[in-house]
C-alpha cells in the first residue's frame, strides 16, 4: 500500500515562503482607477450572472477593497476585448471576492478555445480534468471529485450525466456533473470558488462551481455573432462540422433578449489495447478442477491421472503458475468508432424596470447523443471454466463417472439428462433453456412440445446447446459415445495448455505461451441520450440605499436513456497464443497464432457466443428557492441573511436480457447465414506504436447486421430467441432529498493599522431530509420488494473569510470554514444486493445493503493565500489549503441482527418479503446476520499549494507589449483510509469473525503534482496562444476489484475465495497535453481561427499494481485540427 511522506509537503511550503518574501517588493504598475461600489449579495450574485456574461467582465463582487481597481469597466460596457480582456477581467473577479475564488470569461461567443467546459476549467490552479475519449468529461478541485463539488447554473443547482463506451457501462449514476454534455460556447464565465461563506449554499467539500450564459443589457446594441467550423480527426480522418449563433436584441436600456445556440456533430476512432481490471486475475479465482485430490486451480495439469480431459501442459511451466500468480486473463486490442452531435441553446430575458429592480429570466437546453461502439479481440477462454464447481456432475466428469443418457431399452435415464442439462435447481454441464416468468425459450411461438429428436428444444431456430452437438437432427451434430460432444471445448481455463511461462519477482505471470485458447471477436456498443432543461428566474431589489433582497427560483432536469447491445464472434482451442511485457514499454507482444484478419477463422459458436442488451435509465431533478437580504449598517458593516430551500430527486434502474440465455442463440447453421454476413474487417493501431507480432486488422462482428438479421434489440421475443430486457432489482433505486437551509453573515469593510480590511464571518444551519427507495431480494430477473426508508441530519456550518491588505497591491487571505458534502447516491438505497433465501443450520445468513442512515460527508477547512497585484493583469499568487475530512463511508463488514440494519417500520417490510418460515422466524427473533453494508469508516485529509502567475510582458520593453502569460502550479498530499480486506465467516452462535482492515493511500484522481500555462501574444489583428497542461501520474482506482474475503484457496469458510478484494491501485501515468489557438481579425466584422489540440498525440496511459506496474490501458485519440471563421455584426 502506498504511503505518504510528509517531508515533500514541507519542502514546498518552504519554497513557497520564499516565493511570499518578494512579493511585496515586485514592482508597482500605474492602474485605471474605478470607484469603488456596494456590496450585492454573496450567493445571489451568482443567481445574477456573477460569473461574466458573454460580452461583458464579471459583476463586481465583495466589498470595496479601499484602493482603487484595476478595471476601467463598468458593470455593462465593454472596454477592451480579446483574450487579455478575458484574463483583466477574471483576475478582477479574483480580486474583489471575499473567498478565495477563480474565474474565466469569454468575451465573445467560441472564445473558450477548448472542446467542452471541463477542458476550459482545467486552466484554473488546482483544477484537473479526467478524460474519456480523449475529451474532458468531469474534474477534480483540489483533490476532491465530483460528488464533492456543487455546480450552479445561472444560480440554481444543476446536475447532468452521460453514459459509458461499453453496453453495459450505465450512466453516471453519482452526484458528479458531466461536463461534456455542454458545450463551452453556451457560456459567458465559469467561477470556481474554493473556500466558503456562511451565505452559500452547504453540499461542496471541494468547490462550488457557477456557470453562467450571456446577458443582453451587457452590450451597448444590438448584436449577432456565427461561428463556423471545420475539425479534422487525425485517427479516423474526419472532418466535422461544429456551428455557433448568438442574438442579443437591446428593445430599450432596460430590457433585452439574448439567445444562443451551439451544434457540433463528431465522428472520430480510438484505437487501444486494454488489460481488464479485475479479481478473475489471480490464477486459482473460480478454477478449481473439480473432483481432483489435492485441489487443483488454473489451467489443464501436466498429469493425465484423475482430470479427465484437463491435462497437457508442460511441467515446468505448470510448476510456476502458483494458485496466486496474478496472469493476463483478459487482455485485448480493440478499436473504438465513437460519434456524438451535441446541441445547446440558451434564451435569456433582462428587465430593469427601475434603477432599483432587475429581473433575469434564463432557460438552458443541452442535448448529448453518444454512439459508441469497441470492436476487440480477446482471451475470452482464460476467464471462463467449468460451469459451476458446486454441481455434482463436474467432478463425475472429471472422474470419467457421468451417468448415461439413455437407458439400455433406449429411454431417457433421468440422471443422465441432469448431469448434461441440470434441473431447476442444479446447474448441468450444459447451459440449458428453462422456461420462467423471464425467459421464453419459444413456447409462445411454437408451442409447449419439444423439437422432435431433442431433449430440451423449443425452438428449431435455436436449439439448446446440449441438443444442437448431440441430437442427430441438429445441423451442428457432433457424434459421440457419450454424448458429451461440444463440452470440453467450451470448458476454457481448465482445458487451456502452458506451454512456456515466466513468474516476475512479485508473483506476475510476465510471458505465457499457451494452446487451447478460446478467442472472441467482439462489437460492443451503447447508443445514449442526454436531455437536460433549466428555467431560473433572478430576482434583484433594491427597497432603500441600504436594504436590498435577491431571490432565486431554479428548476432543472437531466434524463439518460441508453440502449446498450453485445454480439460476438469466437473461435476454440487455438494454439501458439504469446503474451510478453518482459521487455517493458507500454506495449507487451499480443500474438494470438492465428489470423485473426480472415472471416474463416471465426464462427458463432453456442454456447458461447453471446448477445447481450441492456436499457439503462437515469434522472436527476433540481428544484431550487432561494431568498437573501442585505442591509448596510453603515460603510463598514453588512448584516446578510437569507434561506434557501431544495429539493433532489434521483431515480435509475437497468435492464437486461437474461443473464442465462444470452449465450444461448442461433449458430450461422441455423440462421442459414454466412460469417461475411455479419461482420467486418477493422485496422487497428492508429496512433500507437504497435509491438512486434500483434495484428494490425481483425474481423469483427457489425451490429447493424446482426440487428437486421436477429432483431436484438427488439425487447420482444422473435422467432430466434427472447430478447426481452429484465428488470434487475438491484439496479433500480431513488433518493429523494428535502434540504432546508438558512444564515446570517456580517460582511466588514474597515482599516486594520492604517491599511484596508474586509471579510465575513457567519454561519448557516441546514437540515436534510432523505427518502431512500430499493428492492429488498432483487436480482437478475428479480424486481424483488421495494422499501421505503427515510432519514434526517442537521449541520451548523461555521465560517470566517479575512482579505487583509498590509500594502498597496498585496493581499493576504485567510478562510477557516467547516462543510459538508452529502453520501453518495449508490449508497443511499434500503436494498439489497443480496439476500439469503433460507436458513443454514451452521452459518449465519448473508445480507449485502445500502444505507440510508449515513452521514454526510463532512471537512473542516483552512486556507490562507498570498497575493501581489500588479499592471493591469498581473499577479502572482500563493495559495495554501488543508482539509480535514472526518470520515468516508465505505462497505464494511459486521454481525449484527437485522435490527441493526433498518429501522423498526422498514424491518417489518423486509420481514415481510422472506417466504422462507425459518429464516422469518430467525430474522423476527434477532437472530445474526452476516452484513456488509456501507457504513461511516475513518476519513482523511488533503492539504496543498498553488502558485499562480498572470502578466503581459509590457514591462520589460515596448517589443513585448503584446506578449503575456498565465501559468499556475498545484501539489497535493492526500491520505485516505481505504478498506484493504474483510472477513466475515459469521456463524448462528459464537463469537463474532467480522474483521476489517484499513491502510492509507492517496485520494483518487488527485495528481500530486499538476502545472498549467499559456503564453499568448494578441493585438487588434493578430492573436496567438499555446496551452500546456500536465498532470503527474496519480491513483485512480482502488480497489482494482471489490469483493467479500480475503484473497487465496482457504480463506472462505476454509475453501477457495472466488470474490477476493482486490487491494491494489490503478494508476493514470504523466500526462502533458498540448494545444494551440491562433486567429486574425480581418476587419470588425470577420474573424479567421485555426486551434489545435492534443499536438503532441498525448496518449491515454493506465497502469495497475503498486509492486511493478503494467500497461492496463494504452489509447490513442491523435491530434485535433479545428479551422473557422466568427463574424460579429
Amino acid at each position: 500500500m502506498a504511503r505518504l511522506t510528509r517531508n515533500t509537503f514541507a519542502r514546498t511550503v518552504s519554497a513557497g515562503a520564499l516565493i511570499i518574501g518578494g512579493l511585496s517588493s515586485a514592482p508597482a504598475f500605474s492602474q485605471a482607477q474605478q470607484e469603488p461600489t456596494a456590496a450585492p449579495l454573496t450567493d445571489a450574485e451568482t443567481a445574477q450572472g456573477d460569473t461574466a456574461a458573454i460580452g461583458a467582465p464579471f459583476k463586481e463582487t465583495g466589498v470595496s477593497t479601499g484602493e482603487p481597481l484595476n478595471s476601467t469597466a463598468s458593470r455593462d460596457e465593454i472596454v477592451v476585448t480579446g483574450f487579455r480582456a478575458s484574463l483583466e477581467n477574471a483576475l478582477n473577479v479574483k480580486r474583489r471576492s471575499n473567498q478565495i475564488v477563480d474565474a474565466i470569461t469569454a468575451e465573445d461567443i467560441a472564445d473558450f478555445p477548448d472542446a467542452n467546459l471541463a477542458e476550459s476549467i482545467q486552466r484554473l490552479p488546482g483544477i484537473s480534468i479526467d478524460r474519456e475519449n480523449g475529451e474532458g468529461r468531469s474534474i477534480t478541485v483540489r483533490g476532491l471529485g465530483g460528488d464533492f463539488q456543487m455546480v450552479r447554473l445561472n444560480g440554481a443547482d444543476a446536475q447532468a450525466v452521460a453514459g459509458g463506451i461499453s453496453s453495459d457501462a450505465g450512466a453516471n449514476r453519482t452526484r458528479g456533473f458531466d461536463f461534456n454534455t455542454f458545450a463551452s460556447e453556451l457560456f459567458g464565465g465559469i467561477k470556481v470558488t474554493k473556500s466558503t461563506s456562511a451565505s452559500n449554499d452547504e453540499g461542496s467539500l471541494g468547490a462550488i462551481i457557477d456557470l453562467t450564459t450571456g446577458r443582453p443589457l451587457s452590450f451597448k446594441t444590438d448584436r449577432v455573432a456565427l461561428g463556423l467550423e471545420g475539425e479534422y480527426r487525425e485517427n479516423g480522418g474526419t472532418v466535422n462540422p461544429r456551428l455557433t449563433a448568438l442574438f442579443s436584441k437591446r428593445f430599450s436600456d432596460s430590457f433585452g433578449i439574448l439567445g444562443s445556440f451551439a451544434y457540433q456533430d463528431q465522428k472520430q476512432q480510438i484505437d487501444a489495447y486494454r488489460r481488464s481490471i479485475g479479481n478473475f486475475e489471480y490464477a486459482y479465482r473460480n478454477s478449481q478442477i473439480p473432483g481432483v485430490t489435492p485441489p487443483t486451480f488454473g489451467f489443464a495439469r501436466p498429469s493425465t491421472a484423475g482430470t479427465g480431459a484437463t491435462f497437457g501442459s508442460d511441467p515446468a511451466a505448470y510448476a510456476l503458475i502458483a494458485p496466486t500468480t496474478i496472469i493476463p486473463t483478459l487482455p485485448s486490442i480493440g478499436r473504438q468508432d465513437l460519434s456524438y452531435d451535441r446541441l445547446g441553446a440558451t434564451l435569456t430575458m433582462q428587465w430593469k424596470p427601475s434603477s432599483r429592480t432587475e429581473i433575469v429570466l434564463d432557460g438552458v437546453y443541452s442535448r448529448y447523443r453518444q454512439e459508441s461502439t469497441v470492436n476487440a479481440i480477446t482471451t475470452i477462454g482464460l476467464n471462463r471454466n467449468f460451469p459451476t464447481t458446486s454441481t455434482a456432475a463436474n467432478p463425475r466428469f472429471t472422474q470419467g463417472t457421468i451417468r448415461p443418457l439413455r437407458n439400455a431399452n433406449g429411454s431417457l435415464n433421468a440422471n443422465g439428462v441432469t448431469d448434461r442439462i441440470g434441473t431447476a435447481t442444479a446447474t448441468g454441464l450444459f447451459q440449458a433453456c428453462r422456461p420462467s416468468a423471464t425467459v421464453e425459450c419459444g413456447q409462445s411461438i411454437y408451442g409447449n412440445t419439444l423439437v422432435p429428436g431433442t431433449i430440451n428444444s423449443y425452438n428449431p431456430n435455436n436449439l439448446d446447446p446440449f441438443d444442437y452437438y448431440n441430437s442427430p437432427v441438429s445441423p451442428g451434430f457432433i457424434p459421440s459415445t457419450d454424448q458429451l460432444a461440444g463440452f470440453v471445448p467450451l470448458l476454457g481455463r481448465t482445458n487451456t495448455k502452458l506451454r512456456q511461462a515466466h513468474v516476475n519477482e512479485v508473483g506476475q505471470a510476465d510471458y505465457l505461451l499457451l494452446d487451447d485458447v478460446d478467442w472472441r471477436s467482439s462489437a460492443d456498443a451503447q447508443f445514449g441520450n442526454t436531455q437536460f432543461k433549466q428555467g431560473t428566474l433572478n430576482v434583484t431589489q433594491e427597497f432603500t440605499d441600504r436594504f436590498r433582497a435577491e431571490g432565486t427560483l431554479g428548476w432543472s432536469s437531466s434524463k439518460f436513456r441508453a440502449t446498450g447491445l453485445l454480439a460476438d464472434f469466437n473461435t476454440l482451442d487455438r494454439d501458439g497464443y504469446t503474451f510478453d511485457e518482459r521487455e517493458g514499454g507500454i506495449m507487451p507482444v499480443f500474438s494470438p497464432g492465428f489470423d485473426v484478419a480472415d472471416p474463416n477463422q471465426w464462427t458463432l459458436v453456442k454456447g458461447l457466443s453471446t448477445i447481450r442488451y441492456f436499457n439503462t435509465r437515469v434522472s436527476n431533478e433540481f428544484k431550487v428557492g432561494r431568498l437573501n437580504f442585505a442591509w448596510d449598517f453603515n460603510d463598514a458593516f453588512t448584516l446578510r441573511f437569507g434561506g434557501t430551500y431544495k429539493q433532489f430527486n434521483y431515480e435509475a434502474d437497468q435492464g437486461r436480457r437474461e443473464q442465462d440465455i444470452e449465450a444461448i442463440n442461433p449458430t450461422l447453421q441455423e440462421a442459414g447465414l454466412k460469417i461475411t454476413d455479419l461482420g467486418r474487417l477493422l485496422s487497428f493501431g492508429q496512433g500507437l506504436t504497435v509491438s512486434e507480432g500483434t495484428p494490425t486488422s481483425f474481423y469483427a462482428p457489425d451490429l447493424n447486421a446482426f440487428r437486421r438479421y436477429f432483431q436484438i434489440d427488439c425487447n420482444c421475443v422473435n422467432k430466434w430467441g427472447d430478447y426481452r430486457a429484465i428488470i434487475d432489482g438491484r439496479e433500480s433505486n431513488a433518493v429523494t432529498e428535502k434540504d432546508l437551509s438558512g444564515f446570517v453573515q456580517v460582511d466588514f469593510d474597515t482599516v486594520l493599522f492604517g491599511r484596508p480590511l474586509r471579510g465575513d464571518v457567519g454561519v448557516r444551519v441546514a437540515r436534510t431530509r432523505v427518502t431512500g427507495e430499493g428492492n429488498v431480494g432483487g436480482g437478475r430477473s428479480a424486481v424483488g420488494v421495494a422499501v421505503v426508508a427515510h432519514n434526517q441530519y442537521t449541520d451548523v456550518l461555521p465560517s470566517t473569510n479575512i482579505v487583509y491588505e498590509p500594502v498597496r497591491d498585496f493581499l493576504i487571505r485567510a478562510a477557516v470554514s467547516k462543510t459538508i458534502s452529502r453520501p453518495q447516491l449508490s449508497a443511499l438505497t434500503p436494498g439489497t444486493t443480496s439476500f439469503p433465501t433460507s436458513l443454514n443450520n451452521t452459518t449465519a445468513p448473508v445480507v449485502t445493503v445500502g444505507n440510508p442512515y449515513l452521514s454526510p460527508f463532512r471537512s473542516t477547512n483552512f486556507d490562507v493565500s498570498f497575493e501581489r497585484y500588479f499592471g493591469r493583469s498581473g499577479l502572482i499568487g500563493l495559495s495554501l489549503f488543508y482539509k480535514d475530512l472526518k470520515s468516508f463511508p465505505q462497505q464494511i463488514a459486521l454481525e449484527a441482527p437485522l435490527s441493526d440494519v433498518f429501522e423498526p417500520a422498514l424491518l417489518e417490510q423486509v420481514i415481510g418479503t422472506i417466504t422462507n418460515v425459518p429464516l422469518r422466524d430467525y430474522t423476527r427473533d434477532g437472530g445474526v446476520y452476516a452484513v456488509r453494508q456501507f457504513r461511516d469508516a475513518p476519513g482523511g485529509s488533503i492539504k496543498g499549494i498553488e502558485v499562480n502567475v498572470q502578466t503581459n510582458f509590457d514591462f520589460i520593453g515596448e517589443a513585448f507589449r503584446d506578449f503575456g502569460i498565465t501559468a499556475n502550479y498545484t501539489h497535493i498530499e492526500s491520505k485516505l483510509n481505504y478498506l484493504t480486506s474483510t472477513v466475515l465467516n459469521t456463524t448462528r452462535t459464537g463469537p463474532s469473525t467480522a474483521e476489517n482492515t484499513f491502510d492509507t493511500g492517496p485520494f483518487l484522481n488527485t495528481s500530486p503534482d499538476s502545472f498549467n500555462a499559456t503564453f499568448y501574444y494578441e493585438n487588434k489583428t493578430w492573436s496567438a496562444r499555446v496551452s500546456g497542461a500536465y498532470r503527474k501520474r496519480y491513483v485512480n482506482r482502488f480497489p482494482l476489484s471489490s469483493g467479500t474475503c480475503a484473497v487465496g484457496t482457504t480463506t472462505q469458510g476454509g475453501g477457495p475465495c472466488n470474490s477476493p478484494v482486490f487491494a491494489d491501485f490503478g494508476y493514470t501515468e504523466n500526462t502533458l497535453n498540448i494545444d494551440a489557438a491562433f486567429a486574425w481579425n480581418v476587419n470588425d466584422i470577420l474573424k479567421l481561427t485555426i486551434e489545435g489540440r492534443n499536438l503532441t498525440n498525448e496518449p491515454q496511459y493506465r497502469t495497475m499494481y503498486e509492486d511493478n506496474p503494467v500497461t492496463q490501458t494504452y489509447a490513442s485519440t491523435g491530434r485535433i485540427i479545428t479551422a473557422g471563421v466568427r463574424m460579429i455584426f
